[in-house]
């Protein structure tokens, strides 16, 4: 797998110097590209202004922020390499600030999934780190910068490698307060039972490769009953702005070049008489 991060881990005095990989396999997700029935061309999208009805070039297009109800500012790009410089690029470090619980995160605090593995002469103390964050049950919690902007991560143990799942701002997560949620459990021979229930469909482990993609399967064996096809190449580009000519513009330009040929050709023809 390509790395797509490089720097170390760094907690106390130690320093591991290790790279990060995506844990997520994009080839396996099952996604569809827009065709035109027609000619099976592919389908793009243009930007348009909403209000002039026009296309609208990538140099005259603005980030905007909503501030208010239907109030909003715009942001330029120079201002927000000017926050991100402000910020700082970081060490190149993934800075453990704390180890904590593992049952103390809330997986809906979970974004996106890396390995990290470790680079030469980190091997020792990567494993090191590994075994002993599995046999205390702890995870790490870190900052690092991915992508010019700071982010926590947590970092979690498995049997071979270490991953990091990168932890949404807590701001971002819902409060559940407005959900009709009942109190909780007052009577203690279903709590029993349920308990029971829990116990007897309980295993050791979760196995994953049990469950496997189901309507991704269902797909495979669809789309192999089908025949196959090239995707019909692009039609010719519009014209660039600035050089479409009005139509009577052009007939008008076009007689005034006929008559002036027709002069030239006329003044040789007398001069060779």
């Amino acid at each position: 797998m390509r790395a797509i991060w490089s720097g170390h881990i760094s907690f106390g005095l130690v320093s591991i110097p290790v790279q990060l990989h995506s844990a997520i396999e994009s080839s396996e997700h099952v996604s569809f590209r827009l065709l035109h029935k027609k000619d099976m061309a592919p389908i793009v999208y243009k930007k348009f202004c909403s209000k002039e009805d026009i296309e609208v070039p990538n140099d005259e297009i603005v980030k905007g922020y909503q501030v208010g109800k239907n109030r909003y500012t715009t942001v330029e790009k120079e201002e927000l390499e000017e926050v991100r410089e402000g910020l700082g690029e970081g060490t190149g470090a993934i800075e453990v600030l704390q180890f904590v619980d593992f049952g103390s995160l809330n997986p809906l605090s979970f974004e996106k999934p890396y390995y990290v593995a470790p680079q030469k002469g980190g091997e020792k103390a990567y494993a090191v780190l590994r075994d002993a964050l599995a046999e205390t049950k702890r995870v790490g919690i870190a900052r690092l910068y991915l992508r010019t902007r700071p982010v926590l991560g947590a970092l979690m143990p498995g049997k071979k490698a270490i991953s990091l799942e990168v932890i949404r701002p807590f701001e971002e997560l819902r409060d559940p307060a407005d959900l009709p949620i009942p109190a909780p459990a007052k009577k203690p021979a279903e709590v029993k039972m349920a308990r029971l229930l829990i116990d007897q469909m309980s295993e050791e482990e979760w196995d994953p490769t049990a469950h496997p993609n189901e309507y991704k399967r269902a797909l495979e064996k669809l789309l192999a009953s089908k025949r196959t096809f090239a995707l019909a190449k692009a039609g010719a580009e519009p014209p660039e702005e600035g050089k479409v000519i009005d139509l009577m513009e052009a007939l008008r330009q076009s007689v005034g070049k006929a008559k002036s040929r027709a002069k030239k050709s006329g003044a040789r023809k007398a001069g060779a008489a």
